[in-house]
């Protein structure tokens, strides 16, 4: 019928036998494109709805509760686990490449936060602001949060102005800066997401408000947007730091970055 309709409002032989030609393609198109989507939709499935409430404490106002954390590194990951619980719904068919390189970055993001909270070392998430209003799974997102940090002593958080700015509200900013200076940091670690955008935008936040204690961007623990990147790029990346070769996440941080950022190895025989 849909054949016989061009037919009838004049579309030539050529036109139809492009249309033939092409019909395949388009729908293999949409099947690997539902594919992607159903993987995003997996690993959200991964951490059912809770009606508990966020169990991470929020970053306290200075160390008299905490003497073991003086002196040490304090580790901040900035709105974790961004690409999985607060993606687009109308831009979330990226190729298998970007999906690759995503699944894989939220795989290591969450390992590395697991294994930082059962260490004991501190750990500051700044998680979006408005998350309870803008994820696309709310309640899954706190069950993450809370899964992923398993009631931690060591882990606090904050939360930045808005669900997609990278920024934190002047309060906090100050609470921040006296926190660390009270816990007496001997540095600063930044990973999360996404590089050059709000991991950047808090990153620049911090070198300007926090005076002596210096603050480095994190290769291993920092997150790319697919949508700064190319298929060809996500897999070349992908398969460097599969291998732990950074160096392509080093050269994006540099790219995106405005400035001159620090950047810190904390794989061995890593260099910039």
């Amino acid at each position: 019928m849909v054949f016989k309709s061009l037919f009838l409002r004049g579309c030539s032989r050529s036109t139809l036998f492009a249309i033939l030609v092409m019909l395949p393609v388009l729908l293999a198109m949409g099947c690997a494109a539902e594919i992607r989507e159903k993987r995003f939709t997996e690993l959200v499935q991964r951490y059912p709805s809770t009606e508990e409430p966020l169990l991470v404490r929020p970053l306290p106002d200075s160390s008299r509760d905490i003497p073991s954390f003086v002196g040490k590194p304090v580790t901040v990951i900035v709105h974790p686990a961004y690409a999985l619980f607060f993606r687009d719904e109308r831009r979330s068919t990226y190729t298998e490449a970007k999906y690759d390189l995503l699944e894989y970055q939220l795989s290591e993001e969450a390992k590395f936060i697991t294994e930082t909270a059962k260490s004991g070392r501190l750990l500051i998430l700044v998680i979006p602001g408005r998350y309870e209003k803008d994820s696309i799974a709310p309640a899954s997102y706190t069950a993450y949060l809370n899964t992923m940090t398993g009631g931690s002593a060591s882990v606090y958080y904050i939360r930045t102005e808005t669900s997609h700015s990278g920024a934190i509200p002047l309060e906090t900013t100050v609470k921040l800066h006296d926190f660390l200076r009270s816990v007496k940091a001997e540095k600063v670690l930044v990973g999360g997401g996404f590089i050059g955008r709000c991991q950047g935008e808090f990153y620049r936040q911090l070198t300007t408000y926090v005076e002596n204690i210096p603050s480095y961007i994190v290769p291993e623990i920092s997150a790319l947007s697919p949508d700064d990147i190319s298929s060809n790029e996500a897999f070349d990346i992908l398969a460097g730091i599969r291998k732990k070769d950074y160096r392509r996440v080093v050269e994006f941080i540099e790219r995106k970055s405005k400035g001159e950022p620090n950047i810190l190895m904390l794989t061995p025989g890593q260099s910039r």
